[in-house]
């Protein structure tokens, strides 16, 4: 007689499935590794005066990042196993043969049923071996994957992956503030500005940019961009506040303070 598929969980003695908090914590992890890979993609592709057009656009210029995050959720599984999953040790199979990986095609379908988050969620809590509305869709179940990582070795690939991310926004910081109108018309102020001249002629380069930008819209709070000129001798720490206008879009310094390099 062939058996049920809750006597098939409950009987087969080669498989785990994967607990509530386990998989809760996986769809955490998929969220955040989206969330970095698209905010981290935008920052790396950052067109020039993205300060300006961030400014004038419109919801629309918004579809492109949230659209990215859709689409990895979407295709998540396409292995068999998101990252979460990798690092939680855990893999998705049929639930009438736990030998086997569903197809590309029912992953996928699997997946579009992220988008009604608060149903996936609950739908977790409530069932009994911790599926997914979409799994009991797709004929799916999560489990524990024997063939996983080591603990330790997965432990060193999360980390591995956020330092990643770090490194990259690290790399781009610089790239990303020069892009920048607001910058650049601050950079434009400190080569004009005659007491920094003779400096700027022997040091040209300005070092060590910062920038916190206010991008709200009729505010009266500054957008500050601090940068440093010369050498440790002769030095100087430049503060630069600019507000935002409209007609035309555009920045307008406001004040510059010049201040000598802390001993």
């Amino acid at each position: 007689m062939q058996k049920t598929q809750s006597e098939n969980l409950v009987n087969h003695n080669r498989i785990q499935v994967s607990s509530k908090g386990k998989r809760l914590f996986a769809l955490l992890i998929d969220f955040i590794f989206a969330l970095l890979l698209a905010n981290t993609l935008q920052n790396v592709f950052r067109e020039e005066h993205w300060d300006i057009v961030s400014q004038t656009s419109s919801f629309y210029s918004l579809l492109p990042f949230y659209g990215g995050i859709g689409l990895l959720l979407l295709l998540k599984d396409i292995f068999g196993k998101s990252l979460g999953k990798i690092l939680l040790g855990m893999t998705i199979r049929k639930i009438d043969n736990f030998d086997q990986q569903p197809t590309l095609n029912v992953l996928i379908k699997r997946n579009l049923m992220m988008f009604l988050f608060p149903v996936e969620v609950a739908s977790i809590l409530i069932d009994s071996y911790a599926r997914r509305y979409a799994d009991k869709l797709c004929g799916t179940i999560v489990v524990d994957d024997r063939n996983a990582l080591r603990g330790t070795l997965r432990i060193l690939l999360g980390n591995i992956i956020l330092f990643g991310f770090f490194s990259v926004a690290i790399i781009t910081q610089r790239s990303g503030i020069e892009k920048t109108a607001v910058f650049q018309k601050a950079e434009q102020a400190i080569r004009s500005y005659e007491k920094l001249r003779p400096i700027m002629k022997k040091f040209p380069e300005i070092e060590d940019p910062e920038m916190h930008l206010d991008l709200r819209k009729n505010t009266s709070n500054p957008s500050i961009v601090r940068a440093r000129v010369g050498n440790k001798e002769t030095g100087k720490r430049v503060i630069v506040s600019l507000i935002f206008k409209d007609n035309p879009p555009g920045w307008e310094v406001l004040e510059m303070v010049v201040e000598p390099l802390a001993e």
